[in-house]
């Protein structure tokens, strides 16, 4: 006999209460708690609107909850309800069949990553505060990062430190896979401080669940170390540039899943507005080699060294217009996210009006005498120290007073120029913001067709397509765009219009990009005393060519000194070779009818 009393057949089994998440439509669902009372400590994640929780106390207006589907924390406190709004209600909806899953691997990459984006775009954009030097004493110190909470590693010793641990967590964080698998393994740590931009980690993992749905070897971008030679650069990145990790983590994070080509699968970003320090894990392109499709991928291309391409010029370039022009004309057009949200993350000069830019009857740019001082040591570095790297026609007195009268000219007029490039709107998209050679990857399939891949988005913005497109090229041979510029620029007309954008003048967007040329120019002047610094003044003299590795190579495993000299170039020649003195002039007479701001006075120097 048994000791106890049986349940009858005809008793209903006592279910546990569920409940739905309807709230946080806007911000991808509502905050979790770690306890019980509203001041603990909040989750990394929010708890996905949509969602079914079984419940495990309520306490109050308190639920603590297990998570049965839908995203966020497996467990926690929610509130289900703040000033009388209800976000969770009672549900009687089943529940998820006994041993069923709540996020099995999925079976669609494309539809994983869009709703990942889609979930993205609801959330709200975490503002920058501006920072000074003070931050750059804080670098050592672990902080949580603006976009999911969470700290972060900043560097290999930190990422070891941290290790699988931290990885399965940002991962889910991020929602770049799903929470059924996790990181058990990191392992072949390596550090490179080289390139542009930031020193990079270079490392692999193992999943517990292996599949080709995720990465195995994995890149890192982080901050140059506060030290040594990259010392300098970590002040310019993080002081002078802070936030520019933001666009780039918003590029991926948002629109991964609806750009129109590849670009390096994401799986976590983010920056502390505290220290300065950021982390972007995307996985590792296998340059000069085959990939999984069985398509050669080209070896790394460095800037300003064209001559190393595989293939004819011209291949490369159209592709990269085409691609350019392709997603530019998209997000014009609504296509990769609604207007309304690319201002949102992205901001817009558009959005500014004319009296923001600062325009004047005075000088908008250097104060006189930094300028004076800087157009000298341009100008003696062109007539005089790397007279052998310029034709005949630049290096001589002649050339020389119209290269300083035309460069006061955009000196002075510098907020009246940022204001030109960006005063109508059919001009201004969001798009990558440095599509050269080397933030790329070229890949050839098959069939032999040229194909490519975009990486470093750091400078996706809302801006001037002309501005961009000065960006997107100044590190091509000078006579290679000399002879292009036109079709290049027509190229980009044609495709912008044909995927969403309007139909742009021709002569419009070359002399916004004339204009952005010669505001690099000015920009140049100071980087005279850090050239002499990478190359002794005594050698230039016996430089020839720019193939001579002395400006060729990379000096402190950083591009800086080649594309210096290489723009120094292409800025002089436009300016010798494209009537630019006369343009200038017919704009300054332009630009004082419209704005009805006098004529201003361009000391010569």
């Amino acid at each position: 006999k048994h000791l106890w009393p049986l349940k009858s057949p005809s008793q209903p089994a006592i279910m546990a209460q569920l409940w739905e998440v309807v709230g946080g439509v806007d911000k991808g669902g509502i905050i979790v708690r770690e306890g019980e009372a509203t001041g603990s400590k909040q989750a990394a994640d929010r708890l996905s609107t949509g969602a079914l929780v079984e419940e495990l106390q309520l306490k109050g207006d308190r639920l603590n909850y297990k998570r049965l589907t839908g995203t966020g924390p497996d467990e926690g406190w929610i509130s289900i309800k703040i000033s009388g709004k209800e976000l969770a209600i009672r549900s009687d909806k089943p529940a998820p069949a006994s041993g069923a899953k709540a996020e099995a691997e999925p079976e669609d990459l494309a539809s994983f990553l869009e709703a990942r984006c889609a979930k993205e775009l609801t959330k709200p954009q975490p503002s920058w505060t501006p920072v000074g030097m003070e931050a750059l004493e804080k670098v050592t110190k672990s902080s949580p990062g603006m976009f999911h909470g969470i700290e972060f590693p900043w560097d290999a010793a930190t990422l070891e430190k941290m290790g699988p641990a931290w990885l399965t967590k940002a991962f889910h964080a991020a929602g770049t896979i799903p929470r059924s698998n996790r990181v058990t393994k990191v392992k072949n740590i390596k550090q490179h401080v080289g390139g542009g931009a930031c020193a990079k980690l270079f490392f692999d993992v193992e999943y517990q669940k292996p599949s080709s749905f995720v990465h195995t070897e994995l890149f890192a971008k982080i901050p140059w170390p506060l030290e040594g030679k990259t010392r300098s650069d970590r002040v310019a990145s993080s002081i002078m540039q802070q936030g520019m990790e933001i666009g780039e983590i918003n590029a991926m994070r948002l629109l991964e899943s609806r750009l129109p080509f590849r670009i390096p699968r994401y799986y976590f970003g983010d920056v502390s507005n505290e220290t300065t320090n950021f982390i972007i894990i995307t996985e590792r392109i296998p340059f000069d080699k085959k990939d999984s499709d069985g398509n050669q991928i080209d070896p790394p291309y460095e800037k300003c060294r064209d001559w190393e391409l595989k293939g004819e010029t011209h291949e490369y370039y159209d592709l990269l217009i085409r691609v350019g022009a392709k997603h530019a004309g998209m997000a014009k057009g609504g296509k990769l996210a609604t207007l309304e949200e690319l201002d949102k993350f992205f901001g817009s000069s558009s959005m500014r009006p004319p009296e923001h830019w600062g325009m004047g009857p005075h000088n908008t740019g250097l104060a006189e005498k930094e300028f004076q001082a800087k157009i000298k040591m341009g100008a003696a570095f062109v007539e005089e120290t790397a007279k052998a790297l310029f034709p005949a026609h630049v290096a001589n007195p002649d050339f020389i007073a119209k290269y300083k009268h035309v460069l006061s000219t955009v000196n002075v007029y510098t907020a009246e120029i940022n204001w030109w490039c960006n005063r109508n709107p059919d001009y201004i998209a969001w798009s990558h913001g440095n599509l050269n050679v080397d933030n790329v990857w070229f890949w050839r399939t098959p069939e032999n067709r040229l194909d490519v891949g975009l990486l470093d988005w750091g400078g996706a913005s809302q801006n001037s397509m002309g501005w961009k497109l000065w960006w997107w090229l100044y590190g091509c041979e000078y006579e290679y765009l000399n002879e292009k510029i036109d079709e290049l620029l027509d190229l980009f007309i044609k495709e912008y219009h044909a995927h969403g954008g309007p139909l742009l003048e021709p002569e419009e967007l070359k002399w916004q990009f004339i204009l952005s040329a010669l505001c690099q120019g000015v920009g140049l002047l100071g980087a005279v005393p850090q050239m002499y610094q990478m190359c002794k003044k005594n050698e230039w003299p016996t430089i020839t060519d720019r193939r001579d590795p002395r400006i060729a190579n990379n000096i402190n495993g950083k591009n800086t000194l080649r594309i210096y000299v290489g723009t120094f170039i292409t800025v002089c020649r436009m300016i010798a070779e494209w009537n630019v003195p006369a343009k200038l002039e017919k704009w300054v007479d332009e630009f004082t009818e419209i704005a009805k701001i006098p004529r201003k006075q361009i000391i010569q120097a």
